[in-house]
């Protein structure tokens, strides 16, 4: 039964036995409630078991939501997985009034039997059979027979005991749901309310649910907090008695009995909650709700009112009862809720928690931390598998999540993920009590890598550094992505539907920040991120592939001013001349510096020479006019200067390839990785990388297979193979132009797809080839590796084939050769052979390859129509598709490469090849230097300049600007729009149906106010002039001649008045009307015009929302009048008690 965990709830569920059913919606909306209520919960269902009414009911909707879970049993010392039933529905059935019970009868009692029940149609007066959607059936036998409700007094004790604390009960909550129903069901409740067990009522039903209603809605409360009935409306509710249950109307003690077990359930009507199935609530929302109202509560048991509406994930209940009803929550209350509310992804409840005292700096700490991560890791969860790589365990701490982070990110630094290591937790354990500088930040990770979605949104809203932690997160989720497996296409789909909308926030709020201050923002994107080894929002961007993001106008702004780094002004034509004649530099009309520092100064002619040679666009085309130069000598040399010896410009070349791979390897030591392979790995994630990494490799290949005299003409081939890769290494300069920028992201995408285009295309090649070959050369018996031999093979197998697709048939080369060729051993001797006058005319098998012309000729037309039909037109398919996708984003990948160019050239030397070994050895002699002969410099404490907190004031104003507009853009979406329609629809059916009782009210009102005035003028009236009305409804008051009171009459009225107040009836009268008031008065919601489709039905609407407003304020008034005539009437109360207790003292 405790399988696969204990309940938290158990739902006893009583109402209609024999005609009872639910159609059509409100069979849904009890359905849906119920199990939504069941699966939140776990809770158990316990009903009366049998095929019939309500029990039926629950059963189908048990049907319906039935879910089979996996638990683990031991069987013989062996722990093995079964599979049972999610949804426990339990019945306690009456022995005596179970069809065939018999049958279920064990014959042996040592042994559980399987029995074959079969469910019959149920007969009016006669047992009734088991329903079959329930998994487990109690049947009690308390002698009764024939009797339906022989059961009833053990289930009320059954749910008492299971209600009580343990030890003595299972200290599980039960509530009791009434629909429709009877006597029987008027009973039970009364035993259960009895019991301190809560009911809801689910009316609308019919029957005992609707009279139970119908007599709670004519219950007041009393200000000293008693719950009474109504006086002078016992008739009515006689009358809807009769009305609803007419099989009482001639059995007077029944009906009698009816009536007092109604007005025993309306003393606990704080423990009965009223849920109207029309309505379009959810009935799990009052379940949860009668157990927060059953009983007074401590601020312990709000915190298990809280748990439960964290449980069934009901904030709306929790922000409208439970906080405003506590303020000051203790040290910690809130901690474990807020763990399981993360866990859950309860993001609401995040919210709530926040806003409602729980201080997040001390709430995550890093022990914290380390166990949301360990909750994280399920088996084969993503997350888990990559934490395993660097522990190699199931436990795991901060630093394993450090190393990850390292992994993904290039570089990570927080001296409390470094400190979180296995050995400091077990020699440290204050370890585990420190705290972050920005928790939400360290929580937004752990949503990030955990799959939580829309709580690592929210976080992100509550970071120091918005900006910053969108484009981190976008970071992370790419490389999750790559991290991932290519089967699991659900997985990595949810990766890139994230990491868009993370950029997507990210380029959103950086143009918001450019809107509002272009160089704040540009600081913004510029700042180094400490935690990130000082890597800025730009970099960041580059690692996740953020084109959006580098392609903003704040971007392209920074990216730009880095490109001329100090110039305001360089045309590309002058920066290549300049390069040449150094004196062009200092010419204004072709070059202009910025200004130095804030008062504008000029710089000096050696800090304009500085700048120029250092800026990213000086480089570039230092470095490609020296590549240019490279290539013309490399072609001189293979065209014309290549001999055995080796001459100068041969020598030349060599040395120039050399300075290459050197200045590759200082590339690789400068990538931004820890480790050597991740520096590998990142340099060679560029195509450009790789082709000088090929480039090199074939240059020093060629060189030793030249200098060995065996393999002289193989270096010629792999020198002149290797000028295909110099040459295409030229296109990298194409990267500065926004037209052919993006043919070449088109060019290297389609080399992929051609790839694949031939793969399809060599099995149609071989097919073909080698059959046509063996059909026009039948005559190849023997097959020898003869590089001869096999070029011509391979050329008729592959290369013939190949040309044949592009339209050159070659036909004379597939025409056969009419030979006929005879096998020898296929021979027979025949009788013309035996006589020796004659010819010997021999029987044998002979081939001409003429005769397969034909089958030749057929293969061709098949392979064509395959070949030059369908695949070169698929191939262009592909293409066309390709050049699409790309030319839609032309722009944004121009901006990224233009980025990435810029990236790489401002690491480039100021020398350029051949000299930049130079520079190479300079600096590594600076480096040695550092190392040998200077002190390590000391860290020196990180605080924030006034620039810095700026940026961060910026930052958050930019960010609740952007917050706002997309609050006001989900606002006026048609979702909300229609939401808001459907609301103001209820409000005026809610109007319309309570318009007789809002009358009501409004008569009240005024007798209420009416007779607090009197009493007020009577108190201060010391002449007793004015007559007391009598106390009764304004509509039964009757005009009077008025007259003066005598002092003799103004006593017999306070005595009238005193009687009357005896019997609570102005005391109950207010009550009623304060919850008759707050019953009626329309939830204040947003009141938007939104136009219908007639403007008449409009004019309606509208003159109902007016009538709406000048009834809620009518209402809003009598509630404060009705408070101030309480006061009022309860002064002049005492004052009078007064008067004549000091009379009476003198009198005596």
């Amino acid at each position: 039964m405790m399988e696969p965990q204990r309940p938290q709830l158990v739902i006893s569920v009583t109402g209609g036995a024999k005609n009872f059913r639910l159609d059509g919606k409100k069979n849904e909306i009890f359905s849906s409630g119920l199990i939504k209520a069941v699966k939140s919960t776990n809770a158990w269902l316990l009903t009366g078991g049998g095929n019939v009414g309500v029990t039926r009911s629950v059963g189908q909707a048990v049907n319906q939501g039935q879910y089979i879970t996996k638990v683990k049993r031991k069987t013989f010392s062996m722990e093995r997985d079964h599979m049972v039933r999610g949804i426990r529905c339990i019945g306690v059935v009456s022995w005596g009034y179970t069809d065939d019970r018999d049958l279920l009868v064990c014959p042996d009692p040592c042994e559980f039997a399987n029995v074959k029940y079969k469910v019959k149609k149920t007969k009016f007066h006669h047992p009734v059979s088991l329903d079959g959607d329930h998994t487990h059936f109690l049947l009690v036998d308390d002698g009764s027979r024939n009797t339906f409700s022989g059961a009833d007094d053990f289930r009320t004790r059954l749910e008492e005991a299971i209600q009580e604390e343990e030890p003595k009960g299972l200290g599980v909550p039960v509530v009791l749901l009434v629909l429709e129903g009877g006597m029987s069901a008027l009973e039970k409740c009364a035993m259960a309310l009895s019991r301190d067990i809560p009911v809801v009522v689910v009316a609308g039903t019919g029957r005992a649910a609707d009279l139970i209603a119908y007599a709670v809605s004519l219950t007041i409360r009393t200000p000293r907090g008693e719950y009474v009935f109504r006086k002078g409306h016992k008739a009515q509710l006689m009358n809807r008695i009769s009305f609803l249950m007419p099989q009482l109307h001639d059995k007077q003690h029944l009906h009698k009995e009816c009536l007092e077990r109604l007005l025993e359930c309306c003393k606990k009507t704080r423990m009965i909650t009223i849920f109207d199935i029309n309505s379009n609530e959810g009935l799990d929302k009052y379940i949860l709700y009668a157990l927060m109202t059953s009983k007074e509560r401590s601020q312990s048991s709000r915190q298990d009112q809280l748990g439960l509406a964290l449980l069934w994930n009901r904030p709306d209940i929790a922000e409208t009862q439970i906080f405003p009803a506590e303020k000051n929550w203790s040290l910690g209350a809130l901690e474990d809720l807020m763990t399981t509310a993360l866990l859950e992804e309860k993001v609401e409840f995040v919210n709530l928690f926040v806003m409602n005292g729980l201080v997040m700096e001390d709430y995550l700490t890093v022990g914290t931390l380390r166990f949301l991560y360990n909750q994280a890791c399920l088996p084969n969860s993503h997350l888990s598998r990559l934490l395993q790589r660097s522990s190699n365990s199931w436990n795991h701490s901060l630093i394993h999540v450090h190393n990850l982070l390292n992994a993904m990110m290039k570089k990570h630094f927080d001296k409390n993920y470094l400190m979180d290591t296995p050995e400091n937790i077990t020699n440290t354990p204050n370890i585990s009590a420190m705290t972050f500088e920005d928790p939400y930040l360290e929580l937004m990770l752990w949503a990030v890598f955990s799959r939580r979605g829309q709580l690592a949104r929210f976080l992100w809203e509550r970071c120091n550094s918005p900006l910053c932690a969108a484009v981190v997160a976008s970071c992370i989720y790419q490389a999750l992505w790559k991290s991932l497996g290519k089967k699991n296409t659900d997985i990595r789909q949810e990766y890139q539907r994230q990491k868009k909308v993370f950029e997507s926030l990210a380029d959103e709020l950086l143009n918001v920040c450019y809107q509002e201050d272009p160089v704040i923002a540009m600081g913004l994107i510029e700042r180094r991120n400490a935690k990130w080894g000082q890597l800025d929002c730009l970099e960041l961007a580059y690692i996740a592939n953020d084109l959006i993001f580098i392609s903003a106008p704040c971007s392209q702004a920074t990216v730009e001013l880095n490109w001329r780094r100090g110039m305001t002004k360089a045309p590309y034509s002058a920066v290549i001349i300049a390069n040449v004649f150094p004196l062009l530099i200092f010419w204004p009309k072709l070059f202009q510096f910025q200004k130095l520092g804030d008062n504008g100064g000029e710089l000096t002619a050696w800090q304009k020479l500085i700048v120029y040679y250092k800026s990213p666009i000086s480089k570039f085309y230092a470095h490609t006019s020296s590549y240019v130069c490279f290539l013309m000598l490399y072609s001189y040399v293979i065209m014309f200067d290549f001999k055995y010896e080796m001459s100068v410009a041969e020598i030349l070349v060599i040395v120039w390839i050399s300075a290459v791979a050197v200045e590759k390897v200082s590339e690789v030591c400068t990538e931004q990785s820890s480790t050597t392979w991740g520096k590998m790995k990142d340099w060679s994630s560029s195509v450009w990388s790789r082709f000088d990494m090929m480039a090199v490799f074939l240059a020093f290949t060629a060189l030793t297979l030249r200098l060995i005299r065996s393999t002289f003409k193989w270096g010629r081939v792999f020198y002149a193979l290797n000028t295909i890769f110099f040459y295409c290494r030229l296109f990298r300069m194409y990267h500065v132009n926004y037209h052919l920028g993006p043919k070449l992201v088109i060019f290297y995408r389609m080399i992929t797809e051609v790839l694949v285009f031939m793969a399809l295309l060599v099995i149609f090649i071989l097919g073909y080839g080698i059959a046509s070959q063996s059909l026009l050369h039948p005559s190849h018996y023997s097959f020898s590796f003869n590089s001869t031999e096999v070029g011509s093979i391979i050329e008729s197998v592959l290369l013939t084939p190949y040309w044949q697709m592009y339209g050159e048939l070659l036909l004379d080369e597939i025409v056969a050769n009419d030979h006929e060729t005879c096998h020898e051993k296929s021979c027979l001797v025949v009788d013309s052979c035996l006589n020796q006058t004659q010819s010997c005319l021999r029987d044998c098998v002979c081939e001409n390859p003429a005769d397969y012309k034909w089958v030749v000729k057929l293969m061709l037309f098949v392979y064509l129509i395959i070949g030059n039909i369908m695949l070169l037109n698929l191939l262009i398919a592909i293409f066309t598709y390709v050049f699409e996708e790309v030319q839609e984003n032309s722009m944004e990948i121009w901006k990224f490469e233009m980025y990435r160019l810029i990236r790489e050239y401002e690491k480039k030397p100021i020398l350029v090849l051949p000299f930049v070994i130079v520079q190479h050895f300079w600096q590594l002699f600076k480096a040695a230097g550092r190392v040998c002969c200077v002190k390590a410099e000391e860290e020196s404490t990180e605080y924030e300049s006034e620039s810095m907190v700026t940026l961060r004031l910026i930052e958050k104003e930019a960010t609740q600007t952007f917050l706002a507009r997309i609050h006001a853009n989900e606002e006026n979406s048609l979702y909300e729009r229609v939401k808001r329609m459907s609301d103001k629809i209820d409000r005026v059916t809610k109007y319309i149906d309570q318009k007789e009782e809002m009358e009501e009210i409004e008569g009240d009102m005024e007798w209420v106010i009416g007779k607090a005035e009197e009493l007020q003028e009577m108190q201060n009236n010391k002449d007793g002039k004015t007559q007391l009305q009598p106390l009764v409804s304004p509509r039964k008051i009757t005009p009077q001649p008025s007259r003066k009171n005598s002092p003799r009459d103004q006593d017999e009225c306070y005595d009238e008045l005193g009687d009357e107040i005896s019997d609570n009836e102005i005391e109950s009268e207010l009550a009623h009307l304060f919850n008759k008031v707050e019953s009626v008065i329309p939830t204040q919601l947003s009141r938007t015009n939104t136009p219908l489709a007639r403007p008449r039905r409009k004019n309606e609407v509208q003159r109902i929302y007016e009538r709406m407003d000048a009834l809620e304020v009518k209402l809003n008034t009598f509630q404060n009048n009705v408070s101030q005539a309480l006061e009022k009437i309860l002064d002049a109360f005492d004052e009078n008690a007064k008067q004549k207790k000091t009379t009476e003292e003198a009198n005596s």
